[in-house]
């Protein structure tokens, strides 16, 4: 009788090797967050209390600026209050309104760790987001974040294509958004002599930055749509000096040829 072959034996499949889940950026050693603050009773305590949880996850140290700009409702008493209740939250007051460039001035100035980012008090930003900034920090000298997405009036989208296109052709700047939330690292804002009181500043900023051979990075971000309060930054007058702080800059920095 004839033996048919034994059936061959199936190699053993391997076992999966397992896939590491990729690791979280590591905290940051210290984060200074500055809160401009200006008529914003309806949204502050929550952003600096979203502010608090944020900061306590992404930095091993971390305090909060808040900058009142001289409001006249009820944001200077609940700072105070937050400022009271919550460790790290420190007050700075401004007697009268002094703008959106001194509130940065003023927050700048008093942040004492090694990373700083500026934070609106009107809501508009997710505080979670902030930790989308570490992955590219690790590389650059200010992680500038952009708002994709965006669902605002005709008129503001115009304005800020005005002033991208005003910034690559004046610096040679080409970020997307100058306008929105970045985080910093304090040794390059340190030397900075911020001059403008507009919301020019940023831009100032960023010009500065660069003439200082700053590493920038991007990341896009959201951007939520204000809930309480009222937006000054794309009144008429407000583009139009905006714009002239621009040109300003302009001579200083690439005519005249002032350092930052």
């Amino acid at each position: 009788m004839r033996m048919s072959a034994p059936a061959p034996v199936p190699a053993p499949v391997p076992a999966p090797v397992p896939v590491p889940a990729p690791s979280a950026p590591p905290k940051l050693a210290g984060l200074s967050v500055v809160v401009p603050a200006f008529n914003e009773e309806g949204s502050l305590e929550r952003v600096v209390r979203a502010v608090k949880r944020v900061a306590a996850d992404i930095a091993a140290e971390h305090e909060v600026l808040i900058v009142d700009d001289g409001s006249r409702d009820a944001t200077p008493r609940i700072a105070a209050r937050l400022a009271s209740e919550l460790e790290g939250v420190r007050v700075i007051r401004h007697p009268f309104n002094l703008g959106f460039g001194a509130g940065q001035k003023s927050g700048f100035g008093h942040a004492r760790h090694e990373y700083v980012t500026l934070v609106p008090a009107d809501g508009q930003f997710d505080i979670d987001e902030l930790r989308r900034y570490l992955g590219p920090m690790a590389e650059a000298d200010v992680v500038v974040g952009f708002r994709g997405r965006r669902k605002d009036p005709l008129r503001r989208r115009v304005n800020t294509r005005i002033f991208r296109l005003i910034m690559r052709l004046l610096f040679g700047v080409r970020l997307h958004d100058i306008n929105w939330v970045k985080l910093f690292r304090k040794s390059i804002l340190d030397g900075i002599e911020i001059e403008f009181k507009g919301i020019g500043v940023d831009a100032e900023v960023i010009v500065k930055a660069k003439q200082k051979g700053c590493r920038f990075a991007e990341v896009e971000v959201s951007y939520l749509p204000r809930t309480t309060g009222r937006s000054t930054g794309d009144r008429l007058l407000n583009v139009i000096i905006t714009v002239l702080e621009l040109l300003v800059l302009f001579y200083r920095v690439r005519i005249r040829g002032s350092r930052p």
